[in-house]
């Protein structure tokens, strides 16, 4: 249930409304952009909501706990604000959008409704659609290194150690450790972890005659 200040709900229970929807979309660059479905522009809190900008959301999926909340927003390229280049760059992947409505009669009525972040941006001739995410989705992700088996390096950088020109155009690591130490020679720089134990390890069962008291599995 939301809360609603009292003024927004006198408003919301007059027979007609003077209602909009505002969005804010703050770019990875920290450029802050503003756009209405109402017919003229809209300055809040000294941000330009630019009206009739073609930006239409479509319907949102909100969901409770961690699960990502996920919907689209499209629109056409007629806003100044908004170019082909900026969009190909990636200035607009990642960004904050926030929705809000507001009584654009009286615009210190405007009540926060969902906030979220553009994904990828798909152009269709002059039109564009793009992905809108839960925050959730910041948690989905992963940072650092990945523990796996394989190599998590590129072969002939500089964490692999070897030198891509000394074999065979065309030549592909596996990445596996068993390729690394026999067709490279190059364990000694393996980035992977290929003692890490499964799932089959970890729910296998006690047989007879196998040693299980913590020592190294593979002596």
């Amino acid at each position: 249930m939301r809360d609603l200040p009292p003024e927004f709900q006198n408003h919301l229970a007059q027979a007609v409304t003077t209602l909009a929807w505002v969005w804010k979309i703050t770019r990875s660059d920290g450029a802050v952009l503003g756009f209405t479905n109402h017919d003229q522009n809209l300055v809040i809190d000294g941000i330009n909501y630019e009206g009739s900008s073609g930006l239409t959301p479509s319907e949102v999926d909100k969901r409770l706990g961690f699960s990502i909340d996920n919907g689209a927003v499209q629109g056409a390229l007629t806003s100044d604000k908004i170019s082909a280049d900026d969009i190909a760059s990636g200035l607009y992947e990642d960004a904050v959008i926030e929705s809000f409505r507001v009584n654009w009669k009286d615009i210190s009525q405007i009540v926060p409704i969902t906030k979220g972040r553009l994904g990828s941006i798909r152009q269709k001739g002059e039109a564009f659609e793009a992905e809108w995410t839960g925050e959730s989705v910041l948690l989905d992700r992963s940072v650092g290194r990945v523990f796996s088996k394989l190599c998590d390096a590129e072969f002939g950088d500089i964490r692999c150690g070897l030198d891509a020109g000394d074999f065979a155009t065309g030549t592909i690591c596996p990445r596996s450790f068993t390729a690394c130490q026999d067709q490279f020679d190059n364990a000694i720089n393996y980035r992977g972890f290929p003692y890490l134990l499964g799932d089959d390890a970890l729910q296998a069962a006690p047989q007879i005659g196998e040693r299980r008291d913590g020592s190294s599995r593979y002596q």
